[in-house]
């Protein structure tokens, strides 16, 4: 059990390092867009998430990928190499969770700000208060991006059984 947790512990620390990086980046790439203008902030605000999306997609992609097994089975040691994969891909969460952690602990962070204003130096109030909701920018392209996927696939399906169905009436 404790040998469990002290390995868990290590992926944590990854996490935290992903919410520290990211917020680290957002912070300055949303106060110097905001010298600009805040309609600027707010699209780089949205450029990041994007971006943070995208690299999940594509690091899943690799991950799912027929590659990954041929590399596996490249390896000398193949077995330990595969422990090795199963045990990242078991205990890592997602940067799509930590995405959204990230903006739900911002969001709590807004809302005691707004109760206790006096708690943070101004710069970071406002950066936190300017980007309290953007927890609904991530809902919304996360589930646009789901229903588009859905939806490929679903017509990918229909597409399947046109095409079966174009075959046999070929046949005849």
């Amino acid at each position: 059990m404790l040998k469990k947790i002290i390995q868990r512990s290590k992926y944590i620390w990854s996490d935290v390092l992903f919410f520290v990086v990211y917020g680290v980046v957002l912070y300055f790439v949303f106060t110097w867009l905001a010298g600009y203008s805040l309609l600027y902030a707010y699209f780089g605000n949205l450029a990041l998430i994007i971006m943070v999306l995208v690299l999940e997609e594509y690091s899943l992609k690799s991950v799912e990928s027929k590659r990954i097994f041929k590399k596996l089975s490249e390896q000398k040691d193949w077995e330990e190499a595969y422990h090795y994969v199963k045990k990242i891909i078991d205990n890592s969460t997602s940067y799509k969770t930590g995405l959204y952690l990230f903006y739900v602990l911002l969001l709590i962070f807004a809302q005691v700000i707004d109760f206790n204003p006096a708690l943070v130096g101004e710069d970071i109030r406002n950066f936190i208060l300017s980007n309290n909701y953007s927890i609904l920018l991530l809902i919304a392209i996360d589930m646009l991006i789901q229903q588009t996927s859905r939806e490929k696939k679903r017509l990918k399906k229909i597409s399947a059984e046109l095409e079966k169905y174009y075959a046999e009436r070929k046949d005849e």
